[in-house]
């Protein structure tokens, strides 16, 4: 739902500006939690904790998702880092705190203070924020189709695909991965919590050698990296210590995409139409995010290793979104190469225009020099 309500937030910043869709999202948001504290049925965390909790975020994220890159240029890819660096530490902090709440309080309860806690903090971080949507041109077109002709487009629409999936997969099944090795529950919601740290620790280093090293250099090699990880670590650990290994290093680099997707599709697109290309990005990965656990679960075996099959699938994923990202990266050198080209030709026409004027010149001052002296003779 969270993707599904991507066009219509883009359409509502376009015709009402920043603030109406965060504020709507914030009521929907708090009323989902709220709601859910009371639900007694099965269908009543449906439509509070899916729909109008996704509906919800998904408002505030499309809203403010596009606003840092327009912040900077230089250090574009670590101030976005730092800003996406959030959802780790927060996913950390949720993971424990909502346990202990869960615990001592109560499931209502719990789902009570996060909504106070969560209204809180975003109507704060609204109040604070600003865009620069006039200054720099932003289009915000909920379909904006053209961008489909572009074949880098359609590459970064793969490498994101993928990578939601290996991320969605990774996220949800690596606690159950560490129950079925015999990990107790309490013990397997560690590692997810030391997945999210990993996060909270890598966005920004991410985001940081992004700017030195090339954005999409950088989204390249730690999303290779990633796969690379699970078939390395993963696949092999049955141990508690392995696992919180693999959790905090893979945990690092397996939200790539959410570090580089603005500042890599703004390599891509170009800044001021990145809103609509985001727009189109968030459309794309709704089938994947819809169900990519739901392969997961299905690939799990009934004997050990139980999660064996899914492990491969994600990191197979991770290297398939890694080999759209070299095709896009492809495509950027040659078109850096020929602007490079053009900008170089454009300035030999322009030293051989200046050194023709500065003979013309020459040649001016030469004739009216000799027409001074013969009038002079005479």
């Amino acid at each position: 739902m969270s993707q599904v309500v991507s066009p219509l937030a883009t359409l509502l910043i376009s015709r009402y500006g920043l603030y109406p869709p965060l504020l709507l999202g914030i009521v929907l948001q708090t009323g989902a939690l709220l709601g859910a504290s009371f639900a007694s049925e099965i269908w009543h965390l449906f439509l509070s904790q899916g729909v109008c909790f996704g509906f919800g975020m998904g408002l505030i994220f499309n809203a403010t998702v596009g606003l840092i890159p327009q912040w900077f240029d230089k250090r574009r890819s670590f101030a976005n880092s730092i800003g996406t660096a959030g959802s780790g530490i927060g996913g950390l902090i949720y993971s424990l705190a909502t346990q202990a709440m869960i615990q001592s309080l109560g499931l209502g309860w719990a789902f009570r203070i996060l909504a106070i806690c969560s209204c809180t903090v975003i109507c704060i971080a609204t109040l604070l924020i600003r865009d620069r949507n006039v200054a720099v041109g932003a289009v915000y077109n909920p379909f904006h189709m053209r961008l489909l002709r572009r074949p880098q487009f359609l590459l970064t629409l793969a490498w994101a695909c993928f990578s939601m999936v290996g991320y969605v997969n990774l996220l949800f099944s690596l606690p159950n991965y560490g129950v079925s090795i015999g990990l107790t529950s309490s013990q397997a919601s560690v590692v997810g919590a030391i997945l999210n740290l990993g996060q909270g620790i890598g966005r920004p280093l991410i985001g940081y050698f992004s700017d030195s090293l090339g954005r999409i250099n950088m989204c390249l090699f730690c999303t290779i990296g990633c796969g690379v990880l699970c078939f390395a670590l993963w696949i092999p650990a049955e141990s508690y210590a392995l696992l919180l290994v693999f959790a905090l290093l893979g945990g690092g680099v397996a939200g790539t995409l959410w570090t580089t997707v603005a500042p890599v599709t703004a390599e891509v697109v170009g800044l001021s139409i990145l809103p609509s290309a985001l727009s189109l990005v968030w459309v794309s990965l709704v089938l994947p995010s819809t169900f990519a656990e739901v392969i997961s679960l299905e690939l799990r075996r009934d004997q050990k290793p139980v999660y064996r099959d899914a492990q491969v699938f994600t990191g197979m994923m991770y290297v398939g979104a890694a080999m759209s990202l070299w095709f896009v990266r492809a495509w950027k050198v040659g078109d850096v190469r020929r602007e490079r080209e053009e900008k170089e030709e454009m300035e030999r026409g322009e030293g051989l225009q200046r050194t023709r004027s500065a003979a013309l010149s020459v040649r001016s001052v030469a004739e009216a020099s000799r027409g001074l002296w013969v009038w002079a003779k005479v």
